[in-house]
């Protein structure tokens, strides 16, 4: 017997997130959960999406030293930018994805530089540099390979954007 749809949401997006966590405390610096949530925003609805947020918003600050907000405003201003480029854009197409990642490749370092500002924190930004270029290279390979691997069954074409 298959399991149903909310089922198969709930161990896709369990298995992603282990998966994710795995690879965040491999490669220092990447987020993975990124990609994963754009795929969201294109295949599922809303309050799946806000339920996966809110849930990676919590695990990036609760295993991070940087005040309150890195996560949220991360997740938010990455929404931000998939709305808004949508207009533009094709929602799933690879140049869209390309420059979603030059965006969170940007938006690593800002954010990193004015809230450890904001907590007097020194931060050597060289390395975060470094970081937000190789984020900036892995979103849109990352974004394919989940939306590769994303179940068919979930998928809701259908539903204009």
């Amino acid at each position: 017997m298959l399991p149903t749809n909310s089922a198969l949401a709930v161990l896709w997006w369990g298995a992603y997130t282990v998966l994710g966590v795995w690879a965040q405390r491999t490669v220092p610096g990447i987020d993975v959960f990124a990609p994963a949530l754009i795929v969201s925003l294109q295949e599922e609805s809303g309050q799946r999406s806000a339920v996966l947020a809110v849930i990676w918003i919590l695990l990036i600050e609760g295993t991070g030293n940087l005040p309150f907000g890195y996560g949220l405003a991360w997740y938010g201003l990455l929404a931000a930018a998939f709305f808004a480029g949508r207009w533009l854009f094709e929602a799933r197409s690879y140049l869209f994805m390309a420059l979603l990642g030059l965006w969170v490749g940007l938006l690593h370092p800002a954010l990193i530089y004015g809230l450890s500002s904001l907590a007097n924190l020194a931060v050597p930004m060289r390395p975060i540099l470094i970081q937000g270029a190789i984020q900036a290279v892995a979103f849109p390979v990352i974004w394919f390979l989940a939306d590769r691997f994303f179940p068919t069954r979930l998928r809701q074409d259908v539903r204009p954007l």
